[in-house]
């Protein structure tokens, strides 16, 4: 009974510290004509700041204009008039009389004129942002050269003036002028703006110090520059920030998110599921799927740490795939990240989708924890099914036929036995696949949802297939970085008790659409 009250204690603590200092986070570094190298950096940099402030952080990278609308669309949805907004943009910027415009990636701006068109209109997002009790604009953008064809001779951005009272513009260098990409890690200005987040000093006091020492740096070829007044003190670190961590991911938007970070979406489609190479393969028939999300990457141990409060891996790496997590515990990791950002639980156990009150995490196959049903309409997260993987790994409806995820040279997408020197790799480091998902070959094995039967193919329906109604073994897929050929194959299928955990065996998420 203790525990429950102190679990549910935490979850309170953990949405209402949520609920009023939150930051949304946009990098845009891989356009076509200009590229950036530091952009993805700087807000890598900036979210674990403002994360470890105490900020409920959302974070978007290198997004075409429909994401950067969707993305800032359901932030805004969130916001109070009690709460405090932060909106940071790393990447390329421009003006045109006065208006200031980012610019997304995925389409090259030729003419000044298509900005208003096809760019980001960073003062309709300064009025969106009003909603918020404070809101504070950091915008390291007008890189030099942000498209082709001006004919104005404008450079960088123009100044701006929010609301009188509660907005507050901070600029990577003064108006008319370009920022530096930097030579290093990270921007000049993101640097030392990220060097002075921690001071529990207003605002305003803050950037002085930055001002001063990016001016320093740089020769004074950049001048950061403020505009606005606040009517009360704004400081990004709190002099009593909570001990408790939230979490880092997109998935922090509410609901009505259509774009969640890091989450690939995978068109509904038909496919050929299966294998004539291995008899539990078999046969080769075709399934029917609808559209799901999934994950881009493996869960990471930063992303397991932040929500159950330990990390059971062998190698020990934020960036890292968690591993040597049992079945059942990836079901209470599932609900418990659900409910602290405000999505819907999937997983129900004894009628309860609080994990709260599920008890412990059995080490043993019992009623209890096999009876557990799935929602799924649900928007949280679960786990995917073997089918859903297996068509995500192929490629979907973008697939071109490889023997593994990604190409049909394992080296080249896998962290495999001859490559792997016998351990994890951090996730993302090896070629993603059709869809951009990375790691669905290699590294470690991934749990699905389905019990295992090796005779299930035979009578699989085709319409979104869940597996087996019962068995003593779940479904594993992908291979690790032990095994041999067979394991990294796409249609390859592997099984273990649920409550087995092993250092080669971690996961990845799926939620519906």
């Amino acid at each position: 009974m203790k525990r429950t009250v102190v679990l549910m204690l935490l979850l309170a603590m953990i949405v209402f510290a949520h609920a009023a200092r939150k930051a949304l986070v946009i990098a845009n570094a891989t356009y076509a004509d200009t590229p950036l190298r530091n952009p993805v950096n700087d807000a890598n940099l900036v979210s674990a700041k403002l994360t470890q402030l105490g900020f409920l952080v959302t974070k978007v990278t290198n997004a075409n204009l429909q994401k950067m609308d969707e993305a800032l669309n359901s932030f805004v949805a969130g916001l109070t008039q009690n709460d405090e907004a932060v909106f940071y943009y790393s990447g390329h910027g421009a003006n045109v009389q006065g208006e200031n415009f980012l610019i997304p990636v995925g389409r090259t701006i030729t003419y000044e004129e298509e900005l208003k068109y096809h760019a980001f209109s960073c003062n309709l997002a300064m009025e969106k942002l009003q909603r918020a009790r404070i809101s504070v604009l950091v915008l390291d953008a007008c890189r030099d050269n942000p498209f082709k064809g001006v004919r104005s001779g404008s450079k960088g951005l123009a100044n701006m003036q929010g609301k009188a009272g509660s907005q507050y513009i901070i600029f990577a260098t003064e108006q008319g002028r370009t920022a530096a990409d930097g030579t290093g890690s990270n921007s000049p200005f993101t640097e030392s703006f990220v060097k002075y987040l921690g001071d529990p000093a207003p605002i305003e006091q803050m950037m002085k110090k930055v001002s001063a020492e990016v001016r320093t740096k740089t020769n004074a070829q950049q001048v950061p520059w403020t505009s606005g007044n606040l009517i009360e003190d704004f400081c990004f670190a709190k002099a009593s920030t909570s001990s408790l961590t939230p979490l880092t991911s997109d998935q922090y938007m509410p609901e009505v998110a259509a774009i969640p970070n890091n989450f690939i979406l995978v068109e509904g489609g038909s496919f050929q599921m299966g294998s004539n190479d291995d008899s539990d393969q078999k046969p080769v028939h075709q399934v029917t799927l609808s559209s799901f999300w999934i994950g881009k990457y493996e869960v990471t141990q930063k992303e397991w740490q932040e929500v159950m409060g330990s990390n059971p891996s062998n190698w020990k790496g934020d960036n890292l795939p968690v591993e040597s997590v049992s079945w059942y515990a990836i079901l209470k990791y599932c609900n418990l990240r659900s409910i602290v950002v405000g999505l819907t639980p999937v997983y129900s156990i004894s009628g309860s989708t609080n994990p709260a009150n599920w008890g412990d995490v059995p080490t043993s196959n019992n009623a209890t924890w096999n009876a557990v049903t799935c929602n799924w309409s649900a928007n949280g997260y679960r786990l995917p099914t073997e089918a859903e993987w297996e068509f995500s790994a192929r490629g979907g409806t973008q697939s071109k036929g490889y023997k593994y995820s990604g190409s049909n040279d394992i080296g080249s997408v896998a962290w495999y036995y001859d490559n792997s020197g016998r351990k994890t790799h951090e996730v993302g480091t090896k070629t993603a696949n059709e869809l951009g998902i990375h790691d669905m070959s290699g590294n470690v094995w991934e749990w699905c949802w389905d019990w295992y039967d090796s005779g299930y193919y035979a009578k699989s329906p085709v319409l979104d297939p869940r597996g087996a109604g019962s068995s003593s073994r779940r479904v594993l897929r992908g291979g690790s970085w032990l095994g041999n050929d067979f394991d990294w194959r796409v249609a390859f299928r592997n099984n273990s008790s649920p409550d087995n955990s092993y250092n080669e065996v971690g996961l990845r998420l799926a939620r519906a659409k």
